[in-house]
Order: C-alpha cells, then structure tokens, then sequence
C-alpha cells in the first residue's frame, strides 16, 4: 500500500474512532447523571414517605396501630407529598400488600426478600416491564416491633428514550461528520504527501540517469531536511561521477600518451638502425645516427625510470625521518650541475637551514626535478633562485626562475601524466612529461603544501609550505 493511503487510512480510522468513542462516552455520562437524579429524587421521597408514615403510625394509640389503619394513613400521606407520578405501596411483615395508590403495575417481591434476608434498611432495583423501564425503591420500617415494607416506583423510561434519541441524532450526525472528515484528510494527506511524491520522481529521474535533477527544499520540517540530504547526496554522487569520468580519461591519455611517447623514439632508433644495417653509410652519418639512436635510447631510459618512480611512490612504505633541507637542496643541485652548466645558468640559493621530516630520495627527486625544469625554460645565462623563509608555523621555499614562463591555463595541467606545454622543446631537453606529476605525487604523500605560479615570458615560481621541526642559521 502506498504511502499516502497509509497516512489516509489511518487519520480517517484514527478521527472516526476518537469522535464515536468520545460521543459514545458524553452519551453514557449524560444517561448516568439522568439516572442518578432520577434515583437521588426517588431516595428523598421514599425517605419522606417513610419519616410521614412512621410520624403518623407513632402518634395513634396503640389500639389504632394495627394493619387495618395502614390504608387510611398512607393515603392520607400520599395525597400530601408532591404528585411526582410514583406509585406507592406497604406491605407487611408477612410480605401481604396493605396499601397501594395505583394497582396496574404487577411485581414481584425479590426485592424485600432482600432486605428482609440481609436486613438491609433499603435499597432499590431496576424492573423492566414490556416496552417500560422502571425503578424501585424500598425501604423497611419497625413500628412497635412489627416490620413493614414502603416501596415507591416510578417509571424511568423517558431517561432510556432520551439516550436513543441521542444515539440516533449522533449516527446522523456521525455519518455526514464522516464524509466531511475523508475529505479534509483527504486534501491534508495530499499536501502532507506531496512532498514526499515529489522526493520520488525526483529520485526515479536521478536513478534513470538525470544526474542534474534536484529535490525542491521548502521549510523546515523532516521532508524539508530529506530533501536536502538527498540533494546534498546527489551532489557528492555527481562529484564522484565527475572524478570517475575525470579519471577514466586521465587513464585513457595516460595510455595514449605513454604509446606516443614510446612510438616516436622507436620510431626513430628502429630507422637509423635499420639505415645502418641495410645502406653503408659515411663515418658522419654513421656518428650521426649512432648519436641519435644514443639519445633516443636515453629518453627511453629516463621514461622507463620515472614511470618506476611514479609506480612505486603510492605502493611503499617510506621511513621518514628528520632532514635538512638546505642539505637536500645542495644535493639536488649537484645532480643537475652538469646540464645548467651547458646553458651557463646560474644558481643563487638565500634561505636559512630547518630541518623537516620526510624521505631523502624522494625529496631529492622533487628538487631535481623542478631545478630540472628551471633549466630548461630558462635560455643561455639565465639565473634559478632558492630562497627560503622561516614563519612561526612553518618553513616557506620557493624555486624561482626567469624563463619562458606559461599561459594560467596551463597549470591546472602541470602535473597530469605526460602533459608538456612545449613538446617540442621538451623532447629536445629529453623530457616526457611525467617530472610534475611525480613531483606532486611525492609532495602529497609528504603533505606539502605548493603551489606554482607563471607568467609567459616572466618566469615561474613554485612555492613549497614545509612543517618547520627546527632552525638552524646558515
């Protein structure tokens, strides 16, 4: 069942419940008050027909107070009480009628039985007589050690015919409240409901591929935070969809890439050793192609092994320990000494020496590498600058050069897997685009903070935010 029935279903069952339940009980309650003044009245009368026969009984002589005075004197008190339509009766102790004011109402004698067994001064019962109701109210009296019984009976019908009539008039009443209530609840239930519709079809639209739909968010209450969550849920799924997407083409121009990259050397070192092989060649040919099958086969190497850099990096655990940093960055600057010296670059390094935690080799592959990349976009006699700064959190290095420098769009693509803004220059410096990205690579599982900055035909500057452990003056 859906939903909306369920909620339908049960306000109307819940609404109809409560109002018969509740009418029923106003009902009954108002029978019972009835009931009970109509038994309260008929208590004081019998009292008084009581205290009234018992007065007179006591004031005659005790020649008079016999059974045959019994008529004469109840009539005489009968007529004087109030004409409430009761019927009055006296019997004797021997359960024999003495006296009655009206004679077409038969009943039995269960009642003084009663108070005659228990020796109950009064009490009262319920008689119900064809179509009539009635109630009876006896006392037992003792005058001169003889016992006589005082009944008066009244007939409550009216009482009975009146919660009837109110049962009738609440069955009409309840049925046109019945129609009136399903539909409120109806028209409720639908705008209590319709939100939660609403939620569905935007949920089955989403789920059939429609990754921008939303759910509508209004108010505050628990559908209102629903839908919210579901559109903050959607959002997160669309995210990682986009990173799904993001990286399967990451992967496909990785693949790509790596196969052109692979292609064109070999292309090459195939040729010229196919030259050699087949056609004989002058000693300057032969150098000539032996130098480029060289070279060719050096790129392959370098490629081959920063491949094996970048593979390896996320798959080992690394022993980090304390280092220094000026240290690391004289070391990477060894390494790449002989290349800057080709181009007569110069290298100015200003910092002061902290120490950090981190991984020799893989550190020392970061600054090879950007020290690397300073050299090749820089022309003859250009300068790379270190320079290094201490903050009371943290140690700020940033690696300077005034090069060719590259448009902002390109560095969101810096560090993508064979991505190079200049190929051409690239290739001839051996590069294959892979440097940045195992630069970030490492930078991350170090949990440095960097960001590159460039300009075309200004230069480039990376600033790395290294987590300072100590200072020590250079």
């Amino acid at each position: 069942m859906r939903f909306f029935w369920k909620v339908y279903f049960s306000f109307t069952v819940l609404l109809l419940l409560a109002f018969g339940s509740f009418g029923t009980w106003m009902i009954q309650l108002t029978f019972e008050k009835s009931y009970q003044r109509v038994l309260s009245e008929m208590e004081r009368e019998n009292r008084m027909f009581q205290l009234s026969f018992e007065m007179n009984l006591n004031t005659l002589d005790e020649i008079y107070q016999n059974d045959s005075m019994i008529p004469a004197t109840a009539s005489s008190i009968v007529n004087n009480l109030s004409d409430s339509g009761s019927i009055y009766r006296i019997y004797s102790q021997e359960q024999r009628l003495l006296y009655e004011n009206r004679s077409y109402l038969t009943l039995d004698d269960e009642l003084r039985r009663t108070l005659e067994s228990k020796e109950i001064p009064c009490g009262y019962q319920l008689l119900r007589i064809e179509e009539n109701t009635y109630l009876l109210f006896a006392c037992r009296s003792i005058i001169n050690s003889r016992i006589y019984y005082l009944e008066n009976i009244q007939n409550i019908s009216s009482i009975y015919a009146e919660r009837e009539e109110y049962y009738d008039w609440y069955t009409i009443v309840m049925l046109i409240l019945a129609v009136v209530m399903t539909i409120l609840i109806f028209i409720v239930t639908h705008m209590l409901t319709r939100s939660i519709a609403a939620l569905s079809r935007t949920t089955k639209r989403f789920t059939r591929g429609n990754y921008e739909v939303r759910a509508v968010e209004k108010g505050r209450d628990e559908i209102a935070e629903l839908a919210r969550n579901f559109n903050n849920m959607a959002d997160t799924i669309s995210e990682k969809m986009e990173e799904l997407t993001m990286q399967a083409k990451k992967q496909e121009d990785f693949t790509a890439s790596f196969a052109h990259e692979l292609k064109t050397p070999l292309t090459s070192i195939i040729g010229y050793a196919d030259m050699l092989r087949t056609i004989e060649c002058s000693p300057e040919e032969t150098l000539e192609a032996v130098n480029y099958i060289f070279h060719q086969g050096k790129r392959l190497e370098s490629l081959s092994f920063k491949l094996l850099e970048l593979i390896v990096s996320d798959k080992q655990d690394y022993a980090f320990r304390p280092l220094s940093l000026q240290k690391l960055l004289l070391e990477a600057a060894k390494l790449t000494e002989v290349k800057r010296a080709e181009k007569k670059i110069m290298l100015r390094i200003r910092m002061r020496d902290t120490m950090i935690i981190g991984e020799k080799d893989l550190l020392i592959s970061v600054f090879t590498n950007l020290l690397d990349n300073a050299r090749k976009a820089l022309e003859q006699n250009g300068t790379i600058y270190i320079r290094g700064r201490q903050y009371p959190n943290n140690y700020l290095l940033c690696i300077m050069d005034d090069g060719c420098g590259m448009e902002q769009k390109e560095l969101s693509r810096i560090t993508e897997a064979f991505y190079m803004v200049d190929k051409s220059r690239a290739r001839k410096e051996g590069g294959a685009g892979l440097g940045m990205t195992l630069c970030n690579r490492i930078l991350a599982i170090h949990e440095i903070r960097w960001k590159i900055f460039s300009l075309p035909n200004k230069g480039t500057s990376i600033a790395m935010q290294f987590g300072s452990r100590k200072e020590t003056k250079r």
